[in-house]
């Protein structure tokens, strides 16, 4: 939609039109319309998944200023790839973090980004990307419980796991409602909160701005997706 049709579509008597129009047809409602229970649990798993993190030119100059680099030490001390334009202007090219014992090159020990305040728009937007909103499945798929919750054989449920990834701090009923408080005794637990549907679709909106930005379809179609 445009930004007049999305605003219009938007609107309060409009959207209850739109609430009875079945979901996956045009204009209907979606599914995440009455918000997301999400809650970071600060576990730093995210930064330890299998995969790429790409930034975008105007995300390069933050990174460098907070960490007291020239674009030539930084390149060095953490970038493992780079697409330059054809016309050779290096300011303008996507770098590939390097990762540091299966773990992105700026997660701490302490399990915490070291750039938190300038992280990328891939980070800062995840778990709302448009792959796993675009249907609710995706979105449970995604859902992982704590390691130290115990699942019982033949369940779907699952631990996060460096190929396959997942998101502890996706809220969903979980195995016997988490073994009745079996993770629930850390003092350092985070209770879910309901994610709004315009702080949602913002994030999936820059993600998906991100990604289609990238200049390489390739990658864009095998190994890097959001």
């Amino acid at each position: 939609l445009t930004p007049q049709a999305d605003a219009l579509a938007n609107k309060p008597f409009i959207r209850k039109l739109r609430g009875v129009i079945p979901a996956n047809y045009p204009l209907s409602l979606p599914w995440y319309e009455d918000g997301l229970n999400f809650s970071c649990t600060g576990c730093g798993k995210c930064c330890k998944v299998d995969g790429d993190v790409w930034l975008a030119p105007e995300e390069v100059p933050p990174i460098t200023q907070h960490l007291g680099l020239n674009l030539s030490e930084f390149r060095s001390n953490y970038i493992k790839a780079e697409i330059t334009p054809s016309d050779g202007n290096e300011e303008e090219s996507w770098m590939c973090l390097k990762r540091d014992e299966g773990a992105c090159v700026f997660l701490g020990k302490d399990n915490r980004c070291s750039i938190y305040d300038h992280r990328p728009v891939q980070c800062r937007t995840y778990p709302f990307w448009p792959s796993l909103l675009s249907e609710e499945a995706a979105w449970l798929e995604e859902a992982v419980l704590p390691d130290e919750v115990t699942i019982d054989e033949g369940s779907s449920e699952r631990h996060w796991s460096p190929g396959l990834g997942g998101c502890e701090g996706i809220a969903v009923t979980t195995t016997n409602e988490m073994k009745e408080g079996e993770a629930s005794d850390s003092d350092d637990e985070q209770e879910s909160t309901i994610v709004q549907r315009e702080e949602i679709k913002a994030k999936m909106k820059a993600a998906k701005r991100h990604w289609k930005r990238f200049p390489v379809d390739e990658i864009k179609q095998s190994t890097w997706y959001l």
